[in-house]
C-alpha cells in the first residue's frame, strides 16, 4: 500500500510540474483580449499589462515586467512561455548584474537594439 500512495504522489508532482497548454496558461491572445499590450520585438512576443507599452514608449515607465512567450504572432492562441522580463529606465540603472538571464548574467540595453532608453534582465536566456 505505502508503494502506491508513493507513486501515486510522485505522479501527481510529475502532473503539476509538466509544462502545458491548459486552457488556463496564459497565451498572447488571452491577455490581449484581457487589455495588455503584446508586440513581437527581437525574436520573441511580449506582452505588457494595461497601459504599459504606452508608458515605456513615453519613457514615463520606471519600469515594466513584460511576459515573454516564443512566438511570432502576437495574438497567438497557444505559445510557449519563456518568461519574464523586467525593464529600467536609463536613469534609474546602476549596473547591476542580471542573475536570471544566462549567459552573460548582466542587464542588454535596449537603446542600440530598439530604439528605447531602457535596460532588460530576462528570467530565460535571451541571447541574440
Amino acid at each position: 500500500m505505502n508503494r502506491l500512495w508513493i507513486f501515486a504522489v510522485v505522479l501527481a508532482v510529475l502532473a503539476l510540474a509538466a509544462p502545458s497548454a491548459s486552457a488556463g496558461s496564459p497565451s498572447p491572445a488571452k491577455l490581449v483580449k484581457a487589455g495588455w499590450d503584446c508586440l513581437f520585438v527581437l525574436g520573441a512576443v511580449h506582452c505588457a499589462p494595461p497601459g504599459g507599452l504606452a508608458r515605456v514608449s513615453d519613457g514615463t515607465a520606471e519600469t515594466m515586467t513584460f511576459v515573454v512567450f516564443q512566438t511570432t504572432d502576437p495574438t497567438a492562441g497557444d505559445a510557449p512561455f519563456l518568461g519574464t522580463e523586467i525593464i529600467v529606465r536609463d536613469d534609474l540603472f546602476n549596473g547591476q548584474p542580471c542573475p536570471t538571464d544566462p549567459p552573460s548574467r548582466e542587464y542588454t540595453h535596449l537603446l542600440p537594439l530598439i530604439g528605447l532608453d531602457y535596460w532588460a534582465c530576462h528570467s530565460y536566456d535571451s541571447a541574440f
